[in-house]
């Protein structure tokens, strides 16, 4: 049985993947550092069956976009920016 903070510490390591889609495209900065601080409360309030790093999360956080705490939510938003804002700038 996991405590506390084995959970706590396993979803903070699982917001990453949580709108990557795909590993390649994961950049860290502040944007990621965001949805890791903001995000692992949602995670495990609506996604902790989720295999950690899988798809399944991923989809359990579109899924439940609506559910999502504010903090969490407007952390993936700012993060779907800077991702929009990188690959218009790439194909410039």
């Amino acid at each position: 049985m996991m405590n506390n903070r084995t959970l706590a510490l396993t979803a903070l390591a699982l917001v990453g993947a949580l709108v990557v889609s795909r590993p390649s495209e994961a950049q860290e900065g502040p944007e990621m550092e965001a949805m890791r601080a903001n995000c692992g409360g949602d995670y495990l309030r609506l996604c902790a069956g989720m295999k950690p790093g899988g798809p399944e999360v991923k989809a359990c956080f579109k899924r439940n976009r609506p559910n999502l705490s504010e903090g969490c939510s407007q952390a993936i938003a700012a993060y779907e920016r800077s991702r929009a804002g990188s690959s218009s700038e790439a194909d410039d």
